[in-house]
């Protein structure tokens, strides 16, 4: 099951499994990982499934989210690995062997055949 990895100051404050379908990030007690820091907004982000792969989606938080130091302007496909910045704190995602085709990093450029059974060819 992938996890997240709540780190601040290169200290692990807290795993959190992927279990939901949804987790929410920010700094209200509604979400299922509260960040204590003033530059996290209320309902900062959300990290999802859908289908095959996992996502960071930033939920027009004031001071954005970066996935490995690059901006999220809405949202961002997650590969094992990745650190995620809200604020001060980093949410690292690790995948474990089940959570994705072996080896198989996410790859916008490439197409993936949903129902090989009706790939046409020409």
């Amino acid at each position: 099951m992938a996890k997240l990895l709540v780190v601040f100051r290169n200290k692990i404050l807290q795993e959190v499994k992927l279990a939901k379908e949804t987790v929410r990030v920010g700094r209200d007690s509604d979400n299922e990982i509260q960040l204590d820091n003033p530059a996290v907004s209320r309902f900062h982000a959300e990290i999802y499934r859908q289908g095959y792969p996992f996502y960071v989606e930033d939920k027009s938080s004031t001071n954005g989210t970066f996935v490995n130091g690059s901006f999220v302007n809405w949202k961002a496909a997650l590969n094992d690995g990745d650190r995620i910045t809200i604020g001060k704190h980093d949410l690292i995602f690790q995948l474990e062997a089940g959570d994705y085709r072996e080896g198989k990093k996410v790859d916008f450029g490439e197409t993936v055949c949903i129902r090989p059974d009706t790939n046409r060819k020409k």
